[in-house]
């Protein structure tokens, strides 16, 4: 901030900072006397000085307090002279000045920090010490070291040294060699022992750490002795107690972590709609709740002479992805097998490739049927976990939760696996293997519903085998029931994923396409009506010759604009069809 003043010390000049400092506009300074910007904080004696040595050739500079426009006081260091005309007359006075808030608020800070350093320091009951390493000199030692080693501080100010000539004899040589390493930036930490003056041996655990300076050297070394000469004992003793604590905790911690993990896991099995659903969440749910780096999920084949894997983890899986059922111990015997040596002649022969340290594998049986095998690998990246750390002990324990989540995952399969047959078998025609009319209801329903959402079209076909009665009086129930099959095989087939094939009723079929048009249901009708003349049917090593269907043809919301209205649009083309001849395609309308 700079300012000048005439020699009656009103301000002629004062620049930017100076009055952005201080809060004022560009003309509010001039004319104004120079003390309207320095607080009546500052003494009377110092204003007169300052407003004195102005115009003095020796000038003024210091600390003082400044006053910005709303009346808050603004520490500055000032500097204040003459200003000569071209004949050395002293025409006026100039000022510069710094604000140094920010100077004090750091010192206060830094006050108040050494004072917090040095009460916490001297209210512990350990020692603590700070010392720098070149030269080595003692820059701090806490006032309990004169009661725990029975020696004055001031030994170790005027010599830092001092203290390695009070260890204990038989310790000096290792404490030596630690507190050298300290001094080169190693963190330690060490018991030994100590003579007092009078005599007395006290036990003393100490840790020290290094300080760095900006360029990465060791400018500190900050440390904390304590004496346990009279807690060794005790803390033995509760370091034990600890211990066991401690281990019998981690067991009941991990055993509940492993329960709610199980139970979340099954939760969310029993939530799948479908088993490929289940395998997918099986093989991103369990390397979460078993420790081993890679595994898989693998499952008998309808066949159940094979076994394939569904679902899998890691980047270096062991196993095959197919095999036979005698391959897996685990299978063979009917129980939990565990390998923890990859070199065990007890090693399953599906594992194909070194597991690093053994395998377990879990049958999963559920309703006294065997699904398949739960296989994971052991790593000794993971070793720790392990009880005892040893492979055999966290080969161990890893068949013992993977005992437990084989045993929910044989029941959560087995339970979805029993859905899907009944469900099935409540929406297919078990003739045909097409969906069945209440199937073909709910489907229509929920096409047209999101048909009106995106104003997509919706077409339904009516299909119906042209003088079926006759083809049944003619080669039999039987041969009819095989024309139905057949026809239901050709609608499989011959129909997009997200198309709906149904057995409407008797010899009737309804196919509903998403998305398609009159004009493209058409065609696809007419595909169908002339594919289906060259379908060859044999029942009992005879030709039962081809056949030929009516199709009736309604398209939403052109000819109906509910599943109610669009059935029966379609179905009266369909009878429209028959009646002009049958072995002919109708659209409604």
């Amino acid at each position: 901030m700079v300012a000048m003043a005439d020699r009656d010390g009103q301000f002629t000049f004062a620049n930017h900072a100076f009055r952005v400092t201080l809060g004022y506009a560009d003309t509010d300074l001039i004319g104004r006397h120079f003390s309207a910007v320095l607080s009546e904080r500052n003494s009377p004696a110092l204003l007169q000085e300052i407003g004195r040595r102005a115009l003095d050739v020796q000038g003024w500079k210091g600390e003082c307090l400044a006053v910005d426009r709303d009346g808050l006081a603004i520490p500055i260091f000032l500097s204040v002279g003459a200003v000569h005309d071209e004949s050395d007359r002293v025409v006026g006075s100039f000022g510069i000045a710094q604000d140094i808030r920010a100077r004090k608020e750091a010192e206060e800070a830094l006050r108040r920090s050494e004072e917090h350093f040095r009460q916490l320091a001297e209210s512990i009951h350990e020692v603590f010490f700070v010392l720098t390493p070149e030269p080595l000199t003692m820059v701090y030692i806490s006032p309990m070291y004169e009661e725990i080693w029975g020696r004055p501080r001031q030994e170790l100010y005027d010599r830092a040294a001092a203290w390695i000539e009070s260890v204990h004899p038989e310790d000096r040589e290792r404490v030596t060699g630690v507190f050298m390493q300290c001094l080169t930036g190693s963190r330690t930490a060490m018991d030994y022992r100590i003579v007092r003056l009078d005599g007395a041996v006290r036990f003393i655990y100490a840790r020290s750490f290094p300080a760095y300076d900006a360029q990465g050297r060791v400018s500190r070394v900050v440390g904390i002795a304590e004496d346990v000469t009279t807690r060794r004992e005790e803390e033995a003793k509760l370091r034990k107690a600890y211990v066991l604590l401690d281990e019998a905790l981690r067991e009941a911690e991990q055993q509940a972590s492993d329960s709610a993990q199980l139970a979340e896991f099954m939760d969310t099995l029993q939530s799948c709609r479908t088993v490929d659903e289940a395998y997918a969440i099986t093989g991103r749910i369990l390397p979460t709740i078993l420790t081993a780096p890679s595994g898989a999920l693998c499952l008998t084949t309808p066949s159940k002479n094979l076994v394939e894997v569904v679902a899998s983890w890691g980047d270096r899986l062991a196993t095959e992805r197919a095999f036979a059922r005698d391959d897996c111990w685990a299978l063979r015997r009917g129980t939990i097998h565990i390998v923890s040596e990859d070199d065990s002649p007890l090693r399953c022969p599906h594992i194909s490739s070194p597991t690093l340290d053994g395998h377990v594998c879990v049958p999963l049986v559920a309703q006294g049927e065997t699904l398949g095998v739960l296989h994971f690998e052991c790593a000794p990246a993971v070793i720790n976990l392990a009880a005892g750390g040893t492979p055999e002990g966290r080969a161990k324990r890893l068949g013992q939760r993977g005992a437990a989540v084989g045993e929910r995952i044989s029941l959560a399969l087995a339970n979805l696996r029993l859905r899907d047959v009944l469900r099935d078998q409540s929406i297919r025609d078990p003739l045909t293997g097409l969906f069945n009319f209440r199937y073909m209801e709910e489907s229509l329903e929920r096409e047209l519903h999101r048909a009106a959402r995106t104003s997509q079209p919706v077409t339904l076909l009516m299909i119906d085998i042209d003088h079926f009665k006759r083809f049944n009086d003619t080669f039999g129930h039987q041969a009819g029931d095989t024309l139905l099959r057949a026809l239901g095989a050709f609608l499989r087939q011959g129909t997009r994923a997200d198309d709906v094939a149904c057995r409407y009723g008797g010899e009737e079929f309804a196919l509903i396409l998403s998305h398609a048009n009159a004009e493209a249901a058409t065609a696809r009708g007419q595909l169908l009506r002339e594919g289906l003349t060259h379908l060859a049917v044999q029942h009992a090593g005879q030709v039962l010759g081809s056949v030929t269907v009516s199709i009736g043809v309604a398209t939403f919301p052109d000819h109906g604009e509910s599943a109610g209205a669009l059935i029966k649009a379609a179905d009266d083309a369909l009878y429209r069809a028959k009646r002009e001849g049958r072995d002919r395609l109708i659209v409604a309308g």
